[in-house]
């Protein structure tokens, strides 16, 4: 086991959240069952009910689709209130995938090879219909080496930049629909998790959006990506991530898990991936047991920075909320872990979390960290409320 296993909860849907879960993804009685228990955490009216329903709200096709396989037994405002998200999703996924095919042909004119990841490529192809994978926007992979060509490409048709190319940072376009279009040129976010773009697009796969042709990595990268992302991402807690993991599991009964350990060691990802796909596997999805017994021994070996690594992904990921990642834990011996990386993290993740180009700048760091959480407590307690805007591609209150 893992010295920070029980830390790395954070990563985590809560025990309500999971019951939501059950209710959308399995089926028969144990689907019936997580709704149960999801409305015995939430006792409220028909009306409460979809106010509650409303924070997941990208759910809900998934949720609409197991009441009707499932014969879950809800009131007639519930279901009315499901089936009319069902319905608005349903007419805003045909305008994304004209959008989207129309983005990939551009590319293709201009010679810009990407490969399409998460979203888009997710609701192609492991998703029973594009409705039930809510796309916030579109993301591409592209070669640094490609970027200016993408970029060109898709300022050629009509999309406007939203942020000049960087080979690090990629770019961002938007569509005169407001549905905006990532350009990365890295498939995570955090520099340790090192993925070359060359080593990372190995076997990738043609698929197509409305008969426009595009490639996507292969379903092994597909869901190391999928995972990855939602170790550090804010994205984590919309939740689509257990259920892209779960249809990818689910569509690909034939995966390589050997080469997704591969890949997890190599990326440096093995130890909180692990953590997921332990989740996940409680859950119900299909990880093999020996597969997850590989992951805890490789996890349990994992050094200092690959915990404080795994730690600020989690801290990032629920906001930068310290308070929360120190509740987390539910021993003392979690929580003194989190201590350690807030008052002494190893050098080599100050020096990834920074981007430090030299060894002697890591002593700054450990002056400025605590003046960084004092400050981002004093912003967060000032901030009032924010409420998402319904917009056609409007960013959702936790955006992808």
């Amino acid at each position: 086991m893992s010295r920070i296993g029980d830390t790395l909860a954070v990563l985590l849907p809560s025990p309500g959240e999971t019951a939501l879960l059950t209710a959308c993804l399995q089926a028969g009685a144990r689907a019936r069952d997580g709704w149960d228990r999801w409305c015995g955490a939430h006792e409220a009216s028909e009306e409460g009910v979809c106010d509650y329903l409303a924070a997941t709200r990208t759910l809900l096709p998934l949720l609409a689709g197991s009441v009707a396989r499932n014969g879950i037994p809800m009131g007639h405002q519930v279901i009315a209130y499901l089936r009319a998200t069902a319905l608005r999703e349903d007419l805003r996924a045909t305008r994304y995938r004209q959008i989207a095919s129309e983005a990939l042909a551009a590319l293709d004119r201009g010679g810009a090879a990407a490969l399409v990841v998460r979203g888009a490529v997710l609701a192609a192809t492991v998703y029973p219909q594009w409705s039930l994978r809510h796309c916030h926007d579109l993301d591409l992979l592209v070669g640094t080496d490609r970027l200016a060509d993408a970029m060109h490409a898709l300022e050629r048709a009509g999309w406007l930049p939203l942020s000049p190319a960087h080979p690090r940072a990629g770019a961002r376009l938007q569509h005169s629909s407001g549905l905006e279009a990532a350009l990365h040129t890295r498939p995570f976010a955090l520099s340790y998790y090192d993925a070359p773009f060359e080593r990372f697009t190995r076997g990738s796969r043609v698929f197509a959006i409305d008969g426009v042709p595009a490639r996507a990595p292969s379903p092994e990268a597909m869901l190391v990506h999928v995972l990855g992302h939602a170790t550090y991402s804010s994205s984590r807690r919309n939740l689509r991530w257990v259920a892209d993991a779960w249809h990818l599991t689910a569509g690909h009964p034939d995966l390589d898990w050997e080469e997704i350990v591969g890949r997890l060691e190599a990326y440096r990802l093995t130890l909180p991936v692990w953590v997921l796909l332990r989740y996940l596997a409680g859950l119900g999805a299909a990880v093999p047991p020996s597969v997850l017994a590989c992951l805890e021994k490789r996890a349990a070996t994992a050094g200092w920075t690959a915990e404080d690594v795994a730690l600020g992904g989690g801290y990032r990921g629920i906001g930068s909320d310290l308070g929360w990642l120190w509740r987390s834990p539910p021993s003392w011996r979690g929580r003194l872990r989190v201590a350690r990386w807030v008052l002494a993290p190893s050098p080599g993740y100050l020096r990834s979390a920074f981007a430090l180009p030299s060894a002697w700048l890591v002593p700054l760091c450990y002056l400025y960290r605590p003046a960084h959480y004092v400050a981002a407590r004093l912003v967060r307690s000032a901030e009032p409320p924010v409420e998402a805007l319904p917009t056609d591609f409007g960013r959702q209150a936790l955006p992808d």
